[in-house]
């Protein structure tokens, strides 16, 4: 069967109408998710949650699996507060504050001192927990970012983000799924530039005002201190 010109000319036309309006409404989509997310980091002040953190080494094919609570308190523009009180490993504590890192492993009775700059391919992932807080040019600046449909995860509908970092990072893609009801993300995933990947599942999740001690990070006199 033979198509003729006109034919063709028309397909094409319809085929490009139908993607020209895909890309549309992925691009309103888009907008409205960003929109929403920045209105309602707007309204809160801290979340805390349980925590499920899988990390896959894609070099050697093994993956660590931990699990704990999450607290995150937004104090403003690179003074955000995080702590992850692990119960996997039993005792282990990440802390977070402004540019200050701590992390305290009760089974080595070891503490680590050091800060975001001096551990920035470390801490990118936990950095990722402040996106929502961020102000819609100021994620547009920082990332290319891609609506990629929505995805049903347990109960929450949601709609699924992935971000490329337009500067040097030690991430070289970032995904959220964003849950619709309460437009907060609900699990995130980091992609590292030598392809391991870790992914942040947050159950339970609750919104408040979140005590600043809780941030303190302590640790038994006799731990060994080590400075990075």
């Amino acid at each position: 069967m033979k198509c003729s010109n006109k034919v063709l000319t028309v397909s094409l036309s319809a085929v490009l109408a139908v993607l020209s309006a895909t890309s549309a409404s992925a691009n309103g989509k888009l907008d409205e998710v960003l929109s929403n997310m920045e209105r309602s980091a707007r309204s809160i002040k801290g979340i805390e949650a349980e925590l499920r953190q899988e990390k896959r080494n894609m070099q050697i094919g093994g993956r660590e699996i931990y699990s704990g609570r999450i607290y995150f308190q937004h104090s403003g523009k690179d003074n955000d507060k995080l702590r992850i009180d692990y119960t996997i490993p039993e005792g282990q504590v990440v802390g977070v504050k402004g540019d200050k890192i701590t992390l305290y492993q009760k089974a080595i009775n070891q503490v680590i001192l050091t800060t975001r700059k001096a551990q920035a391919s470390k801490s990118q992932e936990f950095s990722f927990i402040a996106t929502p807080y961020k102000s819609v040019p100021e994620l547009k600046s920082q990332y290319n970012i891609v609506y990629a449909g929505d995805e049903q995860l347990g109960s929450a509908s949601t709609a699924k983000l992935e971000l490329t970092p337009k500067g040097p990072s030690s991430a070289k893609k970032l995904v959220l799924w964003v849950d619709q009801s309460s437009w907060l993300p609900v699990k995130y995933q980091v992609t590292e530039t030598n392809n391991n990947i870790t992914t942040f599942t947050l159950n339970n999740l609750k919104r408040g005002d979140i005590p600043s001690d809780k941030f303190n990070v302590t640790w038994p006199s006799g731990t060994k201190v080590v400075r990075q």
